[in-house]
């Protein structure tokens, strides 16, 4: 029987950003785990009933909210690779175009590696990127990719390395 991996949630109000750092920093000394970081968006009834038959099974349309996430590379792989960031958002297709518009700007050595309509954005950090860089671009590139209109909280959903347990605060 597979066991659960534990798991940590915390809501956060950027720039208040350092308690989300510190997990993403611990996630990437043990080389495993992962964090989604969704903004808190006001929910509109209307908009969440996904469409029904072949439109629902086959449509395109994005939900209206992003959700980053951010892994760590594997231990034997630290030293080339740095955090992996995966973004789903609501704009299609040239998403990096969309956050040159809206001023959000490339760390050095950050490198796009896909940027696709429906697969979302895909971005690797150097390995020394440091873990409160990360979440402040990310946080800073959901908003701009965001198409509703949001609380300012965010909610960072941690999943522990499996060795950890419940054993960080």
């Amino acid at each position: 029987m597979r066991t659960r991996r534990p798991m940590k949630t915390i809501e956060f109000t950027p720039p208040d950003v350092e308690a989300v750092a510190d997990f993403l920093q611990h996630l990437n000394g043990a080389g495993q785990g992962w964090i989604n970081l969704m903004p808190g968006v006001e929910l509109d009834e209307e908009r969440t009933v996904a469409p029904s038959g072949l439109f629902g099974l086959f449509g395109n349309r994005q939900p209206p909210v992003t959700m980053c996430t951010l892994m760590p590379p594997r231990r034997e792989r630290q030293a080339i690779e740095g955090t992996t960031v995966g973004m789903l958002h609501p704009t299609g297709a040239k998403a990096v175009a969309r956050l040159a518009e809206a001023g959000v700007t490339w760390p050095s050595g950050w490198l796009v590696r896909q940027d696709h309509a429906r697969r979302g954005l895909v971005v690797r950090t150097p390995p020394d990127a440091l873990g409160l860089e990360v979440i402040r671009w990310s946080v800073q590139a959901g908003t701009a990719l965001c198409r509703e209109e949001m609380t300012g909280r965010w909610q960072a959903v941690v999943y522990l390395p499996q060795s950890a347990g419940g054993t960080i605060a």
